[in-house]
């Protein structure tokens, strides 16, 4: 049982330091691969399903956390609807304007769960501050995937633009 909590916890932060590295070519305002717009939700999703279900895969039932997450899902995908970006169809590349925001929502993933192992290996059992994280990743990683979805496929539908250099 401890060695599956570590494992996860472990996989937990790996998928969050994942999405930390995805997301940094958003900030520095050059062209990235349009699929690599999704990256940064889809690994701040996987960090907090890991959060929540382990150890009872039954939390991923509850009504509230699905609440939470299309909630933060639809606050995610007005921004990556409305975020400034140029678009190469020929390259498929993308440029983002102002992407701070997906690097520090991921480090926020990040930091929430380096937290969560710490306390739950200093402790060695769960934490009672675990529903507490479960909630700010799933707003965080909510956010996360609904703004790279739209701003996914925004991407697609912009008029082109050349970002790549000959």
């Amino acid at each position: 049982m401890l060695l599956n909590l570590y494992t996860v916890d472990t996989v937990m932060v790996f998928a969050a330091l994942c999405g930390v590295a995805s997301a940094l070519g958003e900030a520095r305002r050059q062209p990235i691969k349009r699929w690599l717009l999704l990256m940064p939700g889809a690994f701040a999703f996987l960090a907090a399903t890991l959060v929540l279900v382990f150890p009872q895969p039954s939390d991923l039932m509850d009504a509230e956390f699905w609440t939470v997450l299309m909630v933060s899902i639809l606050a995610g995908a007005v921004r990556g609807a409305f975020i400034g970006m140029a678009s190469d169809h020929y390259w498929r590349l993308v440029r983002l304007d102002r992407g701070i925001d997906a690097p520090l929502a991921a480090l926020a993933v990040l930091v929430i769960g380096i937290v969560q192992f710490i306390v739950e290996a200093s402790t060695g059992a769960e934490n009672r501050a675990e529903t507490t994280f479960e909630f700010a990743m799933s707003v965080i990683a909510g956010y996360l995937i609904g703004r790279s979805i739209a701003a996914w496929f925004r991407a697609r539908s912009l008029h082109h633009h050349d970002l790549k250099e000959v």
